[in-house]
């Protein structure tokens, strides 16, 4: 999940991480490593994307091992409004077609996010994200509703659960329950730990991942 903030203005992060998940029938997946760009272009919108990163998927009692690069991932511009104590983002994208077939399908494919999140207590909060995604040059239409609940143990750390679902009439759906945490080590640097399993047949039967994300503040622009 996104989160609704974006970075200060005129400031870099990079958000770094890779995930490891096991399928039903032997399929392993790795995600190797995914790295977002965040550059704070004003106080309220920032430009993104996903740098191409390498994917490996191995088939259990075969020799195939099909392998990528992915594409240019969600470029696009993050805009933040603020309603109150509601915090929610617009995030218009397009993942532009640099990666292999067999990891990205075909054609530019548009992206459509809405993050929020809302401030139950001091120290809990609500979160979600709506996504619509328009994979294979728009010819299937994809719907991702996302819920988190967020618990705030200390001022650097944190914990959350998560429900996210995958939905499209020409795919198998997935639905996956998804736990971890997050630890701000200061300012500008945070490492997390998150983990999860499937709900239905299609989702993976189980997955484990790491991130770590650095700032950099008063860049020139």
């Amino acid at each position: 999940m996104f989160s609704p903030l974006v970075v200060p203005k005129g400031s870099l992060q990079l958000e770094n991480g890779t995930v490891y998940q096991h399928f039903q029938h032997g399929i392993n997946y790795f995600d190797i490593s995914e790295t977002q760009v965040r550059l704070g272009l004003t106080n309220r919108s920032e430009f993104q994307m996903f740098v191409p990163n390498f994917v490996l998927t191995h088939q259990g009692h075969t020799d195939t091992t099909p392998a990528g690069v992915s594409d240019l991932g969600e470029v696009g511009i993050k805009r933040q409004i603020t309603l109150k104590k509601l915090q929610i983002s617009l995030i218009p994208c397009l993942n532009i077609p640099t990666g292999s077939l067999t990891v990205s399908g075909r054609g530019v494919q548009p992206v459509f996010r809405a993050p929020w999140s809302y401030p139950i207590t001091d120290s809990f909060s609500i979160m979600g994200m709506q996504s619509l995604l328009l994979p294979n040059s728009a010819h299937t239409v994809l719907y991702e509703p996302d819920f988190m609940l967020s618990k705030s143990l200390t001022p650097a750390l944190s914990v959350f659960a998560e429900y996210a679902g995958f939905f499209a009439s020409s795919i198998p759906h997935q639905q996956i329950a998804h736990f971890g945490g997050t630890w701000k080590l200061n300012r500008h640097h945070q490492l997390d730990m998150h983990f999860g399993f499937g709900l239905d047949k299609a989702a993976p039967a189980a997955f484990i991942g790491a991130g770590y994300s650095y700032r950099f503040d008063r860049l020139p622009w």
